[in-house]
C-alpha cells in the first residue's frame, strides 16, 4: 500500500526493514491487505521494545484499510475481529 522508501517514524532511507502494522494472527491479513511501513532498524527496534508507535501504527492501518476498501468501523472489526479507532 505505502511504496515510499523511507523510515514511516523518522524519515531515514537507506536501509529499511519492513513492519507490518498489524500483529499476531493479523499478521496475515496485514500483508495481504498491504499494512506494512518500512521502518529504519532503530525506529523497528524501539516501536517492538516499547510499543511507543504501536497503537498509533494499529489506528492509521485501520482508518488506511477502511479508505482504501470504501468500507465501515464494522467492516474492519469483520475482517480483523476489533477496532483499533
Amino acid at each position: 500500500m505505502w511504496t515510499t522508501r523511507e523510515c514511516y517514524i523518522c524519515g531515514k532511507t537507506g536501509d529499511l526493514e519492513r513492519h507490518h502494522m498489524l500483529h499476531g494472527s493479523m499478521r496475515q491479513l496485514a500483508e495481504e491487505d498491504g499494512l506494512v511501513v518500512w521502518l529504519c532498524s532503530y525506529c523497528h527496534r524501539r516501536l517492538h521494545d516499547h510499543g511507543k508507535f504501536d497503537k498509533e501504527l494499529q489506528a492509521e492501518a485501520q482508518r488506511r484499510w477502511m479508505v482504501a476498501n470504501n468500507a465501515t468501523e464494522e467492516d474492519f472489526i469483520k475482517r480483523y475481529g476489533r477496532s483499533y479507532l
